[in-house]
């Protein structure tokens, strides 16, 4: 069991995320997002943002991304490294909902605060646990103050359940296998791409691996488990999300 005293809190600059602006009215960004995303948008608001993705008609995870409603604009966050694959596959339905994908030069800040902290209007809540809330606050090239480093955040989501996959990883896990049913997937909003593969997992198959967090000093001690997305190292530790069967983590 991780401890949660391990979590830290603070802030940090995202460099390497982009921020996409989908412009177009309200109801036609979410429709459009609605009808590919696996997240719910109808949950999102000015101060509640959500971790989600898109995937293939066979439900594999093509990117992992977060959906920002900021100053009244549909706004998503995603690696530099994965924003092509979001771009190509929502420039199909653009055209069908009158909405246009931008790339803008924001900057992106991620927020680690205790859980009974008082949400500033600029923040946006996008996972939280018991003991923590993480945010993200999007500004237009202002100077930002951190005290955190990329791999306190990275840690922080991992702890808090959100398994991300890496550019090279696209098309290869489906949701269930990184947990990401759980924490990116709404199974009561309807349709979505890959939505009816990933539905019958949840409903009638039986889960034989999962993506949990491991803490560890020498990689011979996940040398059963396939690492996903980023490993960070923290002093002596390393930090990976392991995919391994039920069975081999103990």
């Amino acid at each position: 069991m991780l401890n949660s005293e391990l979590l830290k809190f603070g802030s940090v600059r995202l460099d390497s995320a982009v921020v996409i602006h989908l412009d177009g009215d309200f109801d036609s960004v979410f429709n459009l997002l609605q009808g590919q995303v696996t997240s719910d948008c109808s949950l999102i608001s000015d101060q509640f943002g959500q971790i989600s993705s898109l995937c293939d008609e066979k439900g594999f995870v093509l990117c992992n991304f977060e959906i920002i409603y900021d100053k009244k604009k549909w706004l998503i966050v995603i690696e530099e490294s994965s924003k092509d694959i979001f771009l190509d596959e929502i420039s199909k339905f653009l055209p069908f909902y009158k909405v246009e994908a931008k790339l803008i030069n924001f900057q992106v800040m991620g927020v680690t605060k205790n859980k009974n902290e008082k949400l500033l209007s600029d923040e946006h809540v996008i996972l939280q646990s018991d003991d923590a809330l993480l945010l993200l606050i999007i500004r237009n090239n202002e100077h930002l103050e951190c005290n955190l480093e990329i791999s306190d955040w990275a840690f922080n989501r991992k702890f808090l359940g959100d398994h991300q996959i890496n550019f090279e990883e696209k098309g290869k896990y489906r949701p269930h296998e990184l947990g990401q049913h759980i924490t990116r997937v709404s199974f009561k909003k309807g349709c979505f791409k890959g939505q009816e593969i990933i539905a019958r997992m949840e409903y009638l198959g039986k889960i034989k691996k999962e993506t949990r967090l491991i803490v560890y000093a020498d990689k011979e001690e996940i040398s059963q488990f396939t690492i996903i997305g980023e490993t960070y190292k923290n002093k002596d530790q390393f930090f990976s999300s392991c995919l391994g069967g039920i069975d081999n983590f103990s």
